[in-house]
């Protein structure tokens, strides 16, 4: 954010930029908060939380804003031109190169079932992913991962039987990776597994060539935004191409064609599919769905 934010003062001196960061949930609720106690609240509110922020758009607390960078950004990435999608993250498979060879590293979702299956004794206890019942982006990536593959509870079943380790920050993850305490990060968020690399060149980065999801950033200008005009700049610099180049420089995939793809991300044979910005994503938030689709996960974490 810091590069982000240099740029944009520096395009626009006359702006003082206030940038609070905090959890998803947190941010989510304190913003609702705000808006039932009557309180000023945030100008633009951006998170990787796509649901959460589609479920505020559908609620009616977004803006509409015609920002003129729309029409070079990707179509799947906006919602009314009220929610905005500003990156393209792939979600990817990290791993150890001391602990896992590259060359044996699997490229797929089916080809990592069957590893995991093959090396019980050297994986156990060796494998991550995200807590779907702490994480909201891991609850999120899973439910993707249905939609894309009937294969899923296999793979989740496999995962259990070499007791997954299970975390609510794609960063905690790769701590472990790196630690050498674990060799697998499943549905780890690509930028900051390019960021953890950056550190550690042990660790390696796999887009799977079955599908591969690309997750967004979502920003929304509130319908009561006390500087309406200013969050428009910002919201137009953020899409712009030396907003998106700002944080491609940091491994976050621009949501744009014309800025270059990171480096650690370019791998052929990668099958990307982009989780739409708009209503479908509310499907998560429907409280009889998630109880539902949790039993089903502990069910196959419990399968031995």
């Amino acid at each position: 954010m810091t590069e982000l934010i240099a740029g944009f003062t520096r395009a626009f001196p006359g702006i003082a930029v206030e940038y609070l960061e905090m959890e998803t949930s947190e941010l989510n609720q304190r913003f609702l908060a705000d808006r039932r106690a009557g309180r000023q609240s945030a100008d633009i509110l951006w998170s990787p939380a796509m649901d959460l922020q589609i479920k505020l758009v559908n609620d009616g607390y977004a803006q509409s804003y015609a920002s003129p960078e729309r029409a070079r950004i990707a179509p799947w990435a906006v919602w009314k031109n009220q929610a905005w999608g500003t990156t393209a993250e792939p979600i990817v498979m990290a791993y150890n190169r001391r602990l896992i060879d590259p060359a044996a590293m699997p490229k797929s979702h089916d080809a990592l079932e069957k590893f995991l299956s093959a090396h019980p004794r050297a994986l156990s206890g060796k494998i991550g992913t995200y807590d779907p019942e702490r994480s909201g982006s891991g609850f999120l990536y899973l439910m993707q991962d249905r939609q894309a593959t009937r294969d899923l509870w296999p793979l989740v079943t496999g995962m259990g039987a070499l007791n997954v380790r299970l975390f609510s920050k794609s960063e905690e993850i790769l701590r472990e990776l790196s630690a050498g305490r674990l060799a697998i990060g499943y549905n780890v968020t690509g930028s900051y597994a390019l960021d953890e690399l950056t550190r550690n060149p042990d660790l390696g980065v796999v887009l799977p060539t079955d599908y591969t999801l690309v997750m967004s950033r979502i920003a929304m200008i509130p319908t009561n935004a006390h500087h309406p005009a200013a969050a428009r700049l910002f919201l137009d610099y953020l899409l712009s191409a030396r907003g998106q180049a700002a944080l491609a420089k940091r491994g976050i995939s621009s949501v744009r064609g014309d800025v270059p793809v990171p480096a650690g991300l370019r791998q052929p044979g990668a099958h990307l599919r982009a989780i739409r910005v708009g209503p479908a994503l509310m499907v998560s938030q429907d409280q009889l769905t998630r109880r539902l689709f949790l039993k089903r996960w502990k069910r196959a974490l419990a399968t031995r």
